[in-house]
């Protein structure tokens, strides 16, 4: 609608979400964030597609504030994880126009335009937070915001005799969905990795960085399987044929086309041996692409 978010009107919906007066700077950091050209906002509210903007804070503010970082993070329990979000998603209605048939073009949506916002566990990590990623200093505190699917819920079996490649292929061939938009056109992924999982991992040597070029290599689906997959015209110009030779059947796309593609952090609680994981595709290369602010809290 092209309206003007002001600090009044971010507040106004931020009340109406059930927000602590503590929980406004991370508010409108959040929609700072998605003002980003990258982040395509107007893309992002009309698309067809089901996703929604997820907003995930980590840092000194989680535990400062209460999110829930543990045990059923993308669920409820958290009066701070679910008041932020639903703010978030009230200014975008609110303000923005995003109502479901009008603006809001999702074929199917999904639970989180109601509310999609997760915590960073920090404590369970043993890498590097996501906002020191995204280029800010690692003891700071930081918004991510990223335009995805629901989490595509991932055993792995991260607590029993496996190793990292066995771990890391059944999380690839999550990624590599034939019927995601980041299979067939690039983009965005984002990897939670479960706390067990995460450790796992370490032990066997791999940081970040390892991880994702490893899954860049393993999350693949050949052009024989893709070809039968309509998704989109072929002369669309994010498709994979702009790059992989459609004539060539055994020829492998990369789910991820770069490992910077797959953005990783830890949350979520210990689990069982299973050792969960979550995976959200993003919106191909048109936009919803992460963008990070920093969160200066006011002192009372």
């Amino acid at each position: 609608m092209n309206r003007i978010a002001t600090v009044e009107k971010v507040v106004v919906n931020s009340v109406m979400a059930g927000c602590l007066p503590e929980y406004i700077p991370v508010v409108i950091a959040s929609i700072e964030a998605m003002l980003h050209n990258e982040f395509n906002l107007n893309g992002i509210q009309a698309t067809t597609n089901c996703i929604s903007p997820l907003a995930i804070v980590s840092g000194p503010v989680v535990e400062q504030l209460g999110f829930n970082a543990g045990d059923n993070v993308f669920g409820g329990g958290s009066r701070a994880n679910a008041a932020v979000g639903r703010a978030i998603s009230l200014v975008l209605w609110n303000i923005g126009g995003g109502y479901a048939g009008e603006i809001d073009r999702a074929t199917l949506g999904h639970p989180s335009k109601y509310t999609f916002f997760i915590a960073e566990n920090s404590q369970g990590s043993p890498w590097g937070p996501l906002h020191e990623d995204m280029g800010l200093p690692a003891d700071s505190s930081g918004v991510t915001v990223f335009a995805c699917e629901s989490p595509h819920h991932i055993a792995t079996g991260s607590g029993y005799i496996l190793s990292a490649t066995d771990i890391l292929s059944v999380i690839a061939n999550s990624i590599a969905t034939a019927g995601s938009a980041a299979m067939n056109c690039g983009g965005q992924v984002l990897l939670v990795t479960g706390p067990m999982t995460a450790q796992k991992l370490t032990n066997d040597g791999y940081d970040k960085q390892q991880v994702r070029e490893e899954l860049h290599q393993l999350a693949l689906k050949p052009v024989s399987l893709m070809k039968s997959n309509k998704f989109l015209n072929p002369e669309h110009p994010f498709h994979w044929a702009n790059f992989i030779d459609q004539n060539d059947d055994d020829a492998m796309i990369p789910a991820l086309r770069t490992p910077e593609d797959l953005l990783v952090m830890v949350a979520g609680g210990w689990g069982s041996g299973s050792g969960f994981n979550g995976v959200c595709h993003g919106w191909m290369q048109a936009g919803g692409l992460a963008q990070t602010r920093s969160i200066e809290l006011v002192s009372s």
